[in-house]
């Protein structure tokens, strides 16, 4: 069974590591073992994980604080986890050096983004004019706007078949510049990307701006999941 790594947040508060129930069991329901893995400081410890892990879900949570993108943070920026943007960060970039299956979900897909040299929009609505609504306040699994997948050499157009699908949205930080060695797959009506991928062909490195964890009365968003897993026995079985 292919061990998936899945990120947690850190209350620092209620000194508590914390994620959303969906993320684990979604990964338990794809025939993985989901492993949490709370935002620890140990480098060694982030390095000797990512060889033992098969895969790895970049979890939502929290902003990624700018320093790590080169910008000063603007009066719309919202609660950080430093610790955990630095271990993610780290843990990416050693995943991916590994050539071990990644999926970055919300705040992950732009964990990604960064951990390989690209930039955030810090706040939608201070960056666009006329924005969506990207932060529903509807159920977490109702679909509230529209995305078109344009990259139809993906892994995302071929899970999910269409050039256009709905979603849900809980997020007011997106990508602005891609990192290199990834592609847009899908936008949104306003400009906003809701999909990034690796363009080496040979692996799974996916990041995607919606929950599909939060949908899954819909096969096609637990393709996603069903995806990584392949991937990630197919990395269990090299190693």
């Amino acid at each position: 069974m292919a061990l998936i790594g899945v990120t947690m947040s850190y209350d620092y508060n209620k000194n508590q590591a914390k994620i959303n129930e969906n993320f684990f069991r979604t990964i338990e329901l794809a025939g993985g073992l989901p492993v949490c893995i709370p935002p620890i400081r140990n480098e060694a410890a982030l390095k000797d994980l990512s060889e033992k892990l098969d895969g790895i879900v970049l979890s939502g949570g929290p902003d990624v604080d700018p320093m790590h993108y080169n910008e000063k943070p603007i009066p719309q920026l919202g609660n950080i986890d430093p610790d955990r943007d630095t271990a993610e960060i780290l843990i990416t970039r050693e995943m991916f050096e590994l050539k071990k299956p990644i999926l970055g979900i919300c705040r992950g897909m732009q964990v990604l983004n960064v951990a390989f040299g690209g930039t955030l929009i810090q706040d939608v609505t201070a960056h666009l004019e006329n924005p969506l609504k990207h932060e529903q306040d509807a159920p977490r699994w109702y679909k509230s706007h529209e995305i078109e997948i344009c990259e139809e050499d993906s892994i995302v157009f071929r899970l999910f078949g269409h050039r256009k699908l709905r979603v849900n949205s809980f997020h007011h930080q997106a990508i602005k510049e891609v990192a290199p060695g990834f592609k847009i797959c899908a936008i949104a009506p306003d400009g906003i990307i809701e999909a990034i991928e690796s363009i080496d062909r040979d692996r799974f490195c996916v990041g995607v701006q919606w929950h599909p964890e939060e949908m899954l009365c819909e096969p096609r968003f637990f393709s996603l999941f069903e995806a990584l897993i392949e991937a990630a026995e197919k990395a269990e079985a090299l190693r």
